[in-house]
């Protein structure tokens, strides 16, 4: 027998005598109680608490990971913009050996006594004579949201969006027998491809169901006269925000406002189409069994005020891979030579022509900077911070992009993350 062989015979005695040595003394006692409730408590309470990086913006947890620096330290001018660089809003901490600097920084960073909370990643780029690559300086400005665009329904917010990149299947519950307001949100985002930015806004209300599809759950089928307050949208709203954002917001320099559109609409209607293509399930068990998944909101109440809140609960990927991409045009222009027919029967002059447009690229997340910013202006309210920007010294990973807005101090990049992922 080798030394090797002999080694290993060796080793596996000890760790057979460590095992029974083990099992003997099982169960090992506890620590003292109050020790080892102490222990719990301090390091329960140490990670209660958010601290938000300046630098980046990110929120955490753990003191540990975060460095503090006096706001007049020489070395946070790597968080400074030049005179030049055009920032469309206010960025003044309030502090003035920042402001005078010309320093980007999130103010929830900054401490009672003046002093500059940054993460170690930060604090030890720019200690070492850089900016870092994540900081907010570097182009990630984003900006405080606006009232114009604060309080928008879920409805409003698509009717003002250039792009759509997720389409949702929102189920709503029927909680109790005496009333249809006990609702329970659930969400499924399904990826859209695509392939070009709306340039004439609002989108018309008559196509939302094109975009989002509702299905009740329920025994008995939903009374539609009282789900309507759910369904409304305010005309002044979408007007204010679309006006600020054309103002504002950089991709949508070049849209347009259709003022005709607008000036039909009631000051609040209801989006009937949707409303009318509302899918009834009076069995949804087969479907809950199939599927895992809890609930934030508990909505069991008599009545609800104000927008559903909805909770995301799958996420699909509906890009037909299964299905050839021939057969499905097939079958939608079949569908569609259908209902010219019907139509061309109650009214013989009408007639319908099927443009075939060939060449359009769908939009590409990692190629085209606007993607993010133009579906989602709620969240880039001047359409900074884009994933893409030729001013970067060295561009950030999609992937680390979309981290850094998830913890961001903001906390309302989620809608992003189910785009992407």
């Amino acid at each position: 027998m080798n030394i090797v062989n002999s080694f290993r015979i060796s080793q596996l005695d000890v760790d057979f005598e460590n095992l029974l040595r083990k099992q003997r003394n099982w169960p090992t006692p506890l620590a003292h109680g109050p020790d080892l409730y102490a222990d719990f408590y301090h390091t329960t309470h140490s990670l209660a608490q958010n601290i938000v990086c300046a630098s980046c913006g990110i929120i955490g947890h753990d003191v540990a990971c975060f460095q503090s620096v006096c706001a007049t330290d020489h070395c946070l001018r790597f968080l400074s913009v030049a005179d030049d660089v055009y920032v469309p809003y206010d960025f003044s901490s309030g502090v003035d050996a920042i402001d005078r600097r010309h320093i980007i920084i999130d103010k929830q960073g900054l401490s009672g006594d003046d002093t500059v909370v940054l993460c170690n990643s930060c604090h030890k780029s720019i200690k070492s004579g850089r900016r870092p690559h994540e900081s907010l300086a570097n182009f990630r400005w984003v900006g405080a949201q606006p009232d114009e665009l604060r309080d928008l329904t879920w409805l409003e917010e698509l009717l003002i969006a250039r792009a759509h990149l997720v389409a949702r299947i929102v189920r709503l519950e029927e909680r109790k027998t005496s009333s249809y307001f006990a609702l329970k949100g659930h969400t499924v985002l399904l990826p859209q491809d695509t392939t070009r930015l709306l340039d004439l806004l609002p989108m018309s209300p008559s196509s939302l169901p094109d975009v989002v599809r509702v299905v009740w759950t329920g025994k008995s089928a939903p009374e539609k006269a009282r789900l309507r307050s759910h369904f409304t949208v305010r005309k002044q709203k979408v007007y204010d925000a679309l006006k600020w954002l054309c103002r504002h917001h950089e991709d949508y320099r070049q849209v347009t406002i259709d003022e005709e559109r607008i000036s039909a609409w009631e000051s609040t209607m209801v989006a009937t189409e949707l409303l009318d293509s509302i899918a009834h399930v009076a069995d949804p068990s087969a479907e809950d069994a199939s599927r895992s998944g809890f609930a934030t909101e508990d909505l069991d109440v008599e009545s609800f005020e104000g927008d559903i809140p909805f909770n995301v609960s799958g996420i699909l990927d509906i890009n037909n891979v299964t299905q050839s991409p021939d057969v499905i045009t097939l079958e939608t222009l079949a569908d569609s030579k259908r209902q010219a027919q019907n139509q061309t029967r109650r009214d013989p002059v009408m007639d319908i022509t099927v443009n075939v447009v060939t060449g359009s690229n769908i939009l590409n997340d990692y190629r085209d900077p606007t993607y993010f910013t133009s579906a989602f202006p709620t969240l880039f309210p001047y359409g900074t911070s884009k994933h893409i920007d030729s001013r970067h010294p060295k561009e950030l990973q999609l992937s680390t992009w979309v981290q850094l807005l998830l913890k961001h101090s903001s906390r309302c990049a989620n809608p992003i993350y189910y785009a992407i992922y």
